[in-house]
């Protein structure tokens, strides 16, 4: 299997898990703070390594414009 489609699954997975425990200790009447934090730890965590897969804009411009003048 391919790295990048495994930690693309994996990312996504986190942001999941890191969701779901986040807003269900929101609404919870008894809040368990512990877990609040373990879920911002995987929500950052897998935004991090979404946003580590996408390319800067400006670096795809670049990539056109030299096309274009050659």
């Amino acid at each position: 299997m391919n790295y990048s489609k495994v930690k693309k699954k994996v990312s996504i997975l986190f942001i999941l898990i890191g969701a779901i425990a986040i807003i269900s200790e929101i609404s919870s009447n008894e809040k368990n703070y512990y877990i609040q934090s373990a879920g911002l730890v995987f929500l950052m965590l897998g935004v991090f390594w979404v946003n580590t897969n996408v390319k800067s804009k400006t670096e795809v411009n670049s990539e056109q414009y030299i096309e274009e003048e050659e």
